[in-house]
């Protein structure tokens, strides 16, 4: 299987090429359509199909060839955000220029819906099983997609409305990533400031905190005996470490509320 955008295409003839991620280009002809478009096919459509051997160019061909364009294939798009995904298309002086396949697709995809068709259509995959490592790559390619796609006011409401309902499903996982890059406005909450976040987020994702989130997490409500649990945690084992180990962890004392823990530590660390 293929995804590729139109590079150039003669709709008076039915043929053209796509440019394809990996640089390579495919001939497709308009009865390779599984179903013919009912527009004029226009440079930097995206189109997904399969690749046929091809005998008289030494290559391949499209095949099977459709353009995106249904609510369903949004969870196509999802799948691109794993990876960047460039294309080479001719502008209007025929020089190349590079465009991002994926941001090609959302805009492809949010102009082909109804306007009151696009929250359901982007909010639908976004479920107990959504891959939250891609989660602020998803919310940004939608920023920018309605934002480029909508007018202001239009995509100013669309933006609030599909952000809010990320932030009434967000898991943990989702919740603690907006909180480490202070990427609120992706959840439904301005964007300005620091929110404290729940204690148990912490908690559970505790292995990716660092000294700065500490200096951050010294200042909310249940900061300092969160920060002073914490490193009492990381000097646990000091008994088994050598100097390598515990030299990175000196900064970290200053959390320390415990002096009997503070006076124990620097008796090792001697």
């Amino acid at each position: 299987m293929f995804i590729g955008a139109v590079k150039w295409f003669d709709n008076n003839k039915g043929f053209g090429t796509l440019a394809l991620p990996s640089g390579e280009e495919l001939f497709v002809h308009i009865r390779r359509f599984k179903i013919p478009p009912e527009h004029i096919i226009q440079p930097g459509e995206v189109i997904v199909g399969d690749k046929k051997p091809d005998p008289k160019r030494n290559g391949y061909l499209a095949h099977n060839c459709k353009l995106l364009k249904r609510p369903e294939d949004w969870k196509f798009v999802i799948s691109l955000l794993k990876q960047d995904h460039i294309v080479l298309i001719p502008d209007n002086h025929g020089h190349e220029q590079k465009h991002n396949l994926t941001a090609l697709a959302a805009r492809q995809l949010l102009r082909a819906q109804p306007k009151d068709h696009v929250v359901s259509m982007l909010t639908a995959h976004f479920d107990a099983h959504f891959n939250c490592s891609i989660f602020l790559a998803y919310a940004e390619l939608i920023d920018k997609s309605i934002s480029g796609t909508f007018e202001k006011e239009t995509a100013a409401l669309l933006l609030s409305e599909i952000f809010t309902y990320f932030g009434n499903h967000v898991s943990h996982q989702i919740l603690f990533r907006v909180w480490k890059e202070r990427m609120f406005r992706y959840i439904g909450y301005p964007a300005d400031g620091d929110y404290e976040i729940p204690e148990e987020v912490l908690n559970l994702n505790a292995t990716e905190i660092n000294y700065e989130d500490l200096t951050r997490i010294r200042d909310y409500s249940f900061g300092k005996s969160f920060c002073s649990d914490f490193v009492e945690a990381l000097f646990d084992d000091i008994e088994t470490m050598d100097k390598r180990d515990i030299e990175p962890l000196i900064p970290y004392i200053d959390f320390l509320e415990n002096e009997d823990s503070i006076e124990r530590i620097n008796l090792i660390m001697q």
